[in-house]
């Protein structure tokens, strides 16, 4: 029976124990502020964020320059030639940015999902999967084919240009130089999407062979279209898409674009048999390489020198490919040194480009094979380890500098406060603009540094040092710190961005204007030398150079036009190419650089949210997830890095809105989601545990154990385990992680495990348990088993059934509320029993609540027997002889003396020894009372511990349902609702339970109802023998106590404890209503008298102040050390007499207020 109970216990505690994870994880994440949760695992709950950006209005493109004032009389044609390449240029950026934000990454995933998840994929899955991506295919198609129709209009608006035919076009006669960066790179950024999806089809070959099953699913769908019930009109349609699909994939795109069939094929024809226009890109690819290689590296680099060295390398292969030409020196060598210094770029997702790969799969054969290039190629391998090796040096020599430079950052960042509009001055918009910018580079510069590593050791398969894996991981942490920084501080940055934005344009501007002012000088002196007639033939060429200051003015004024606007990403190109033109014609010789250098930062400015985010955000760790485990193990080994848990799991995490983005499906979500979790419990969540444990037992075992756990904290170290446990609670895309949580579940399911040990291991973790409530400030469950004693046998049913020899056996402690046994009884055990209140609660958990309700009706008529006992014994002839004899020794004292004289000690002085063996039997009866009473106190005070225990499990009074018709209502499995059957039993036996436990005032009332049908009449001068009763247990004491103060005393005698006696004695004359009466003896106050006149020299070493309490005279007594046996010896008799008379003064007392 026992066994099945203990089972079924078990059962119900696994249960609770479950729903009370669920339930506070739940509250957990309601209380952080994530919302609801949502019932799919990987919804994603990150906080709504603002996005800006400048814009135009609608219809504000480049050709509405025709309308602008540089657009009258005759400044028409420039700013019709303004407006075409700036076309030309923003709708090449709109497709490249589509591509980067549509295309990449999903095509880099494109059957993640499949391949991932490690399973063969099902027949029918490919072209499942394929169906579903066809409408990511028709973007592909949309944008391919829109690039390829924008670039070559750019190309041909390149080659005439360049080439010039006709003298009177206008700005093309006035041009000096050919000066067309702008251009020239936005033709780049169009033929690198080309690059880019060559490299994401090469290295991901499930779009072509899923469009190839997809492709044979529909030869066969075309055959049976009735089977499958579609219209033909629908399954044309599809075949269509499918045919344009596979002439995109049948070669690479970027080879397309230069054979015959190409509609490129035009334009490069023209490029072939233009001189000046190849000129003018290598004179273009010579500058910007120059450039880029000076900032390379240092902190001068832009986030866009990296994106802008794929553009050049683009447009080299294209007019290799092109012109079937080989480079000039000049451009390989600026081409090698760019490898050199850059061999590896990647791209949104993490994707490796590899810029030798570029040369080798995109250069024609015939051209692979000339020494310049086929050198630069096979020096390449040799170049990636340099460059390893560079970017290790890098970052070993400039990681403190990094972290400083951080930290000065973010303290100034998070210092600056947005001042009120009135306030607002231009050296805080500066200020704010310089601290975007350095945050903007901080995070480009860590990104680029750890992205390169750690993807360069893995792809060289170089061993990474612990060293330096530690770094890499601070170096995550800082980037994530950069874009938290960011989004606290985002809402002050928005509201200063468009006086941002018109400080830059005010610089711009102020370069701009000196320009249109001297023009305007020499337009207005030119005028005049016109008027002049016959002078003006003389000069040479005086028409050409009044055009050329017209245009120029026209070009002058359009920048400024452009300046006046929100600052747009198509206001910036076209005022770039407006500003190229204008050095074309000669001017800015000086300031160009000045102004080129503004624009880049403008570019910075007016998009930091997006390059901040995208510098931040970490989902390139999704390729290196195998770093997760490394670095939670450090940080968790290194309680100082504690801070950083959280932003190495966001950075991780990061990776999910990379899966999301791919539509990879949610098996491949959940698989990561569970990876980045269980990385979290075991790197960091079990070792903690183990720790906890761990601390917690040489901590007890230190104690008991002298000298066996010997810890030396200056070799082991000092660890504040508790830090961990003080973590907010880790926030995952998915859920949120409480460290504390799972800490505490772990450590409450192995105390309960551990505590059916053996019995010395079951004291030890009693005290783990409570020591880490102390230590850690855990909320752990109390132990299901009995605990706090060295022996476990107590069994409730045998004690209620042989309640005589327990009462006998076993001393009630009122202060303690505990009984312990009175000897070892020749057992041969070395320690006494103790039953405490936990005892009685772990057996209600154990048995039942209605075991408790017998035993104690079981005690109840156990008292009214004791009772009758009690009366036939005081019927005697020896009760009436001890109350002659009473009234004898009170005639002898009297004498008429002054009030409140002491009228009886306490003592057996003058009585015989049949009448101390009857006062003897009666204090044994009256024991058994108090120790009966004891157990029904330390009863009920067990059963109000058990309730306490399971009340936070039950029902709110406002519920009608019980708990099994809950669980049926919605719908859960049997075993749950046999469980809540379970719940159901228990709440009605403690209902049950609270009607039956009764308190002694009921108690007494009882009883006293019960006795009124027996006269008792023997008992009704009780209180006259009370002071002879206490005298003998006085007497008794004293004695029991010198035995203990001699040297060769028995280590095995009785410990007896009188309590249960004067329980018994207050209970008594409370049922007989005989307080008064024994009050009225003043028995305690006149024995106190009598002693006070004892002479005070007979006892100078113990303070006799009539004003001490009681209480203070017993921890006094119990203070004294039990060793220095002489000096008790020398004690007076009554000095003892009058300490033990206030010690059970004290304790009589207790039991009456106890009684109630």
């Amino acid at each position: 029976m026992a066994s099945v109970l203990l089972e079924q216990q078990e059962k119900l505690r696994r249960h609770v124990d479950e729903w009370r994870f669920r339930s506070r994880a739940a509250l957990s994440e309601l209380s952080s502020g994530s919302g609801s949760p949502s019932p799919t695992p990987s919804a994603p709950s990150g906080p709504v964020r603002l996005r800006v950006a400048p814009a135009d209005p609608a219809g504000a493109g480049a050709t509405s320059l025709l309308l602008t004032d540089a657009a009258a009389d005759d400044n028409v044609a420039v700013a019709k030639f303004v407006a075409v390449l700036s076309h030309c240029s923003v709708e090449i950026s709109r497709l490249s940015d589509a591509a980067s934000k549509g295309l990449y990454r999903q095509l880099l995933l494109f059957g993640h999902g499949a391949a991932g998840s490690g399973e063969a994929l099902l027949e029918g899955e490919p072209q499942k999967m394929f169906a579903h991506s066809i409408p990511l295919l028709l973007e592909l198609y949309e944008i391919i084919n829109g690039l390829i129709m924008i670039l070559g209009n750019l190309l041909q608006q390149l080659d005439v240009i360049c080439s010039v035919r006709d003298k009177n076009v206008r700005p093309l006669n006035s041009f000096r130089s050919f000066d067309l960066r702008t251009a020239f790179l936005s033709l780049g950024e169009g033929l690198t999407v080309f690059l880019l999806l060559d490299e994401i089809l090469r290295h991901n070959g499930n779009v072509r062979s899923y469009l190839s099953l997809f492709s044979r699913m529909m030869s066969k769908v075309k055959s049976e279209v009735n089977i499958f019930g579609m219209s033909v009109e629908d399954v044309d349609f599809l075949d269509q898409v499918v045919h344009n699909l596979q002439k995109i994939f049948d070669s690479d795109l970027f080879h397309r674009l230069l054979q015959a069939d190409s509609p490129l094929c035009t334009s490069i024809d023209l490029v072939r048999s233009n001189k000046k226009l190849l000129d003018a890109f290598y004179s273009c690819f010579a500058e910007n390489s120059s450039e880029i290689i000076l900032r390379i590296g240092s902190s001068k680099e832009l986030p866009s020198d990296r994106k802008t060295i794929l553009h050049l390398v683009a447009l080299l292969l294209f007019f290799i490919s092109a012109t079937d030409e080989t480079p000039d020196k000049k451009s390989m060598k600026l081409l090698t040194e760019m490898f050199q210094m850059v061999p590896v770029v990647y791209i949104e997702g993490g994707k490796r480009i590899v810029l030798s790969d570029l040369m080798k799969c995109c250069c024609p054969p015939a051209l692979s094979s000339l020494p310049p290039i086929k050198e630069a190629c096979e020096a390449f391998e040799m170049m990636k380890n340099n460059y390893l090796a560079h970017l290790n040096e890098m970052q070993s020599r400039d990681i403190q500098a990094i972290n400083d430079t951080l930290s000065c950052w973010s303290v100034s960042f998070q210092s600056v406060v947005h001042p009120p509009s009135r306030m607002l001055t231009e050296e805080w918009v500066r200020h704010l603009q310089k601290q975007i910018l350095q945050g903007v580079v901080l995070a480009d510069r860590i990104n680029i540094l750890v992205q390169s590593v750690l993807d360069l050791h893995m792809h060289l398969k170089v061993p990474l040092r612990r060293e330096k894996a530690k770094t890499l991981c601070q170096m995550i942490v800082s980037l994530k710190s950069i874009g938290d920084l960011f989004n606290t501080r985002g809402s002050n940055i928005v509201r200063s961005l468009p006086h941002i934005i018109n400080i830059i344009q005010s610089d711009i501007e102020q370069l701009i204007v000196p320009l249109k002012n001297k023009l305007q000088s020499e337009i207005a002196k030119a005028d005049q030398v016109s008027k002049t007639g016959f002078l003006s033939l003389l000069r040479r060429g005086s028409a050409e150079m009044e055009t050329k200051l017209i245009d120029s003015l026209s070009l002058v004024l359009i920048s400024l036009q452009l300046l006046e606007g929100a600052g747009s990403s198509p206001r910036q190109l076209t005022l770039s190419i407006t500003v190229d033109i204008l050095h074309s014609l000669g001017h800015w010789d000086v300031e160009l650089c000045k102004v080129r250098k503004l624009l880049s930062k403008f570019r910075v400015l007016s998009n930091f949210q997006s390059l901040v985010d995208e510098r931040t955000r970490c989902s390139f760790l999704y390729w290196r997830k195998e770093m997760l485990s490394t670095w939670l193990s450090m940080v968790y080994g290194d309680a100082c890095k504690l801070s950083w848990l959280q932003n190495i799991v966001a950075a991780f995490s990061d990776g999910t809105s990379l899966l999301e983005l791919g539509n990879v499906g949610p098996v491949a979500l959940q698989s990561y989601e569970e990876d980045i979790e269980n990385a979290l419990r075991e790197e960091v969540v079990a070792p903690l545990c183990r720790d906890i444990k761990t601390d917690l037992r040489l901590h007890v075992h230190s104690t008991h154990l002298k000298g066996a756990v010997v810890v030396n904290p200056t070799k082991t170290g000092v660890r504040n385990l508790s830090w961990y446990l003080r973590m907010k609670p880790l926030r995952l895309p998915f859920k949120l992680v409480d460290v504390k949580l799972l800490v505490e579940n772990h450590l409450n399911y192995a105390f309960y495990t551990y505590s059916v040990m053996p019995n010395y291991d079951n004291k030890i973790y009693a005290e783990m348990h409570e020591l880490g409530q102390l230590k850690y400030g855990v909320e752990l469950e109390d132990f299901h088993l009995t605990v706090d004693t060295l022996d476990q046998g107590f069994d409730l049913r045998k004690t209620i059934q042989h309640l005589d020899s327990f009462c006998e056996k076993y001393s009630y402690s009122i202060a303690k509320q505990m009984f312990i046994e009175n000897d070892l009884d020749g057992q041969g055990r070395k320690n006494l029993r103790v039953l405490c209140v936990e005892h009685i609660a772990s057996s209600t958990a154990i048995c039942s609540l209605q075991q408790i309700s017998a035993a104690l009706d079981t005690i109840s008529v156990f008292l009214d027997r004791m009772f009758l006992d009690l009366d036939a014994l005081l019927q005697s002839d020896t009760e009436l002889d001890l109350l002659k004899d009473l009234k004898q020794l009170e005639n002898i004292s009297a004498r008429p003396a002054i009030h409140g004289e002491p009228k009886f000690a306490f003592g057996k002085h003058g009585l015989g020894d049949h009448t101390l063996e009857f006062l003897g039997q009666v204090q044994a009866v009256v024991a058994r009372i108090g120790n009966a009473l004891g157990l029904m106190r330390i009863l009920a005070a067990g059963c109000t511990r058990y309730s306490n225990r399971i009340s936070r499990y039950a029902r709110k009074s406002n519920y009608d349902l019980s708990y099994s018709a809950s669980c049926k209502k919605v719908g859960l499995v049997d075993d749950v609702a046999e469980v809540g059957k379970m719940l159901d039993t228990e709440a009605r036996n403690r209902e049950a339970l609270d009607e039956r436990i009764q308190t002694f005032v009921i108690l007494v009332t009882h009883i006293s109802q019960k006795l009124q049908s027996n006269e008792l009449k023997a008992m009704k001068e009780f209180f006259q023998i009370v002071p002879p009763l206490i005298g003998s247990m006085l007497d008794h004491s004293l004695l029991h106590k010198d035995k203990l103060l001699r040297r060769g005393h028995e280590g095995k005698s009785a410990i007896h404890t009188y309590d249960s006696f004067l329980l018994g004695i207050a209970f008594v004359l409370k049922v007989l209503k005989q307080e008064s009466s024994f009050d009225e003896l003043n028995r305690f106050a006149s024995t106190k008298t009598k002693f006070e006149g004892v002479p005070e020299e007979k006892d100078n070493k113990m303070d006799t102040s009539p004003g001490r309490a009681a209480l203070t005279t017993l921890k006094l007594w119990r203070a004294a050390p039990s060793v220095k046996t002489e000096p008790h010896k020398n004690v007076d008799k009554e000095k003892r007499y009058q300490q033990e008379i206030e010690l059970i003064e004290c304790n009589l007392r207790l039991a009456r207020t106890v009684l109630g």
